[in-house]
């Protein structure tokens, strides 16, 4: 049976998600997606083309730690309504927060596994889903749950920034893929990515000075909001967490030089999503989303005036 399993391309819980499933399913294909209307439609393409020039043998799809936005429905039930047709499976485990809509639209052809606790992880669903008692698959979703989460209850490698590392990289979808391959086996860390590690940590550290010099740091109602241009070498939860103990401010704002911004907190009173939900292709959780805005990147007081203003939206609905 062929198998294409989906999940997201940014972090430590997409990468476990994708590495469960390759035990569950050795012979699957990963292809490894951001958010946005962008990764959506190469995901539609991608199903279809699958689906449209295989063989008679029918096939199942596995989507994972990818939220579906409701501006993202009919592209999807589309998308799955064909494939279903031709014999495919698909499911989709996620523990991003779904509107009814959303949900109702793509029942019909779609086994959904959420999380509405707000509890678990996307590699935690995986987890129970397809290899429930698993040791190895156990491990690797208490991992992805620690980072997610920030619980610190757990040593964890660097793996999160050798992902963001490895996105620079041309061959970034092999490098991703091989790395979900290697936790599949169970090798978490090895002299390969020891070396691109040593590599990483120099850019780092370069990037982390050049943003700290560049932050600026605005208030909004009793909150205080850093606003910095982010780096390709900065890995969003992990700078973020060095920001707010060296800052003391309560939202970490990051935008790129490509229009994209993540969001993350240091104060349950705000929510990342609701900020989130304010610019285009916004979502995520109230601890951490992200988003695309319409400014020109290079124009900085653009940029900032935007962001301000989804955070003030945020702020005066939550009143």
């Amino acid at each position: 049976m062929k198998v294409i399993i989906f999940s997201h391309e940014s972090d430590l819980d997409g990468l476990y998600s994708a590495a469960i499933g390759l035990m569950r399913y050795p012979q699957a294909m990963t292809v490894f997606l951001g958010y946005g209307a962008e990764n959506f439609n190469k995901l539609g393409n991608f199903i279809y083309s699958a689906t449209r020039y295989s063989s008679s043998e029918s096939g199942q799809i596995v989507i994972a730690d990818l939220g579906l936005n409701d501006e993202l429905i009919e592209t999807c039930r589309k998308t799955f309504s064909d494939a279903v047709s031709k014999g495919w499976k698909i499911m989709w485990v996620d523990h991003h927060p779904w509107s009814q809509q959303a949900i109702e639209a793509i029942k019909p052809f779609v086994e959904i596994v959420l999380d509405v606790s707000g509890r678990k992880c996307a590699a935690d669903l995986m987890y129970e889903t397809l290899l429930p008692g698993n040791t190895l698959a156990a491990k690797l979703a208490s991992m992805a749950h620690t980072m997610d989460f920030f619980t610190r209850d757990q040593y964890l490698t660097p793996i999160s920034e050798l992902i963001r590392y490895y996105q620079t990289f041309p061959d970034f979808y092999y490098r991703l893929s091989d790395l979900a391959v290697k936790s599949a086996r169970g090798i978490l860390w090895d002299v390969e990515m020891q070396d691109d590690y040593n590599n990483y940590v120099h850019l780092r550290d370069e990037a982390k000075a050049q943003v700290f010099a560049s932050m600026q740091i605005r208030e909004a109602g009793r909150f205080k909001v850093a606003y910095a241009q982010s780096s390709p070498y900065l890995q969003s939860s992990l700078f973020s967490e060095e920001v707010f103990a060296k800052t003391n401010t309560d939202v970490m704002m990051l935008y790129s030089t490509k229009g994209k911004v993540s969001i993350r907190r240091n104060n349950d009173a705000i929510s990342c999503r609701s900020i989130a939900a304010n610019l285009s292709d916004g979502g995520g959780h109230d601890y951490a989303a992200g988003a695309t805005f319409q400014s020109d990147p290079s124009d900085t007081a653009a940029v900032l005036s935007e962001l301000q203003a989804a955070v003030g939206k945020a702020l005066a609905s939550s009143k």
